[in-house]
């Protein structure tokens, strides 16, 4: 099943979406601000995408960009977590705050890292046919250059999330519900 995406982007004072980029426009007013949503709904139920989403320390072992992760500071609805990922030889680290209503949402919220901001949200809704899982991220870099660079890579890569998530639980949970 194909997954809803949309893509954002800002003009200066107008906004407009894009069921998928098929143009790359290149003018110094275009002001290129991903906002991604996907959806899709998994035959797995809530608890199980849910604990996926918050096991952080798993990432390296199905996410391909993600080299390195850690959390500390674990607390009953938030928690601290690093990432390190890689990108066409560049490597970067970032830190985010997440918060968390156990089989509900995840929100996460960077506190330090080569954005100038990123947000990012999972939720999951139980369906007859396992969970609908709706991911929102939005983000900007921090420099022209690394938004050239790492952000259509970083775009196609939040783009794919969902896919990686359903592939990790097949392997650990079977075909699902």
């Amino acid at each position: 099943m194909d997954p809803f995406i949309t893509l954002q982007y800002a003009w200066p004072g107008t906004w407009f979406h894009a069921r998928s980029l098929t143009t790359i426009v290149s003018s110094t007013h275009l002001l290129y601000m991903p906002r991604i949503r996907v959806s899709e709904t998994l035959p797995f139920s809530p608890r199980q995408i849910y604990d996926l989403v918050v096991n952080v320390e798993q990432y390296p072992q199905f996410l391909p960009w993600c080299v390195k992760s850690r959390v500390w500071d674990l607390q009953p609805h938030q928690f601290m977590a690093e990432l390190t990922v890689s990108f066409k030889g560049i490597r970067e680290s970032f830190q985010t705050l997440d918060i968390v209503i156990p089989e509900k949402k995840v929100e996460i919220n960077l506190k330090s890292g080569p954005f100038q901001y990123l947000v990012s949200t999972w939720m999951f809704l139980e369906t007859g046919q396992g969970t609908k899982v709706d991911f929102f991220i939005d983000f900007k870099f921090d420099s022209r250059m690394k938004e050239m660079i790492m952000g259509p890579v970083f775009s196609q890569v939040s783009k794919q999330m969902i896919g990686a998530f359903r592939k990790r639980a097949m392997a650990l949970y079977g075909q699902g519900a």
